[in-house]
């Protein structure tokens, strides 16, 4: 029976490995024929200002969907809190307070 498994196990690694190397194969025939297709296009290098340009329309973009926290969103933050202190009471167990002293022993008093 463990050869049966162990023959269709390899049966069935051996399929899989000879389709991604068609697979492969054919993925290889077609980049090398898009790239003799674009060989003869020329790249266009941008020039600062262009790049300047983008960056400050990303960030102007960006400063125009910001807006000031309303009661809502106030409202969630403190909701989510309160779960936060929910979750961690439930899933922690003891309270920090008991389990302080026993991380941090109290110092021994030095002597001089």
């Amino acid at each position: 029976m463990l050869e049966v498994i162990l023959g269709v196990g390899l049966g069935l690694l051996l399929a899989s490995n000879v389709a991604l190397w068609l697979k492969l194969d054919r993925c290889y025939h077609d980049l090398h024929s898009i790239i003799e297709g674009v060989s003869s296009a020329t790249v266009e290098i941008p020039t600062l200002d262009g790049v300047r340009d983008e960056i400050n329309e990303t960030l102007q973009d960006f400063m125009q969907n910001l807006h000031v926290p309303n009661a809502a969103d106030h409202l969630m933050g403190a909701a989510g809190q309160a779960l936060q202190m929910w979750a961690h009471k439930k899933f922690m167990g003891a309270p920090v307070g008991e389990l302080l002293p026993q991380i941090m022993p109290a110092a021994e008093p030095q002597t001089e």
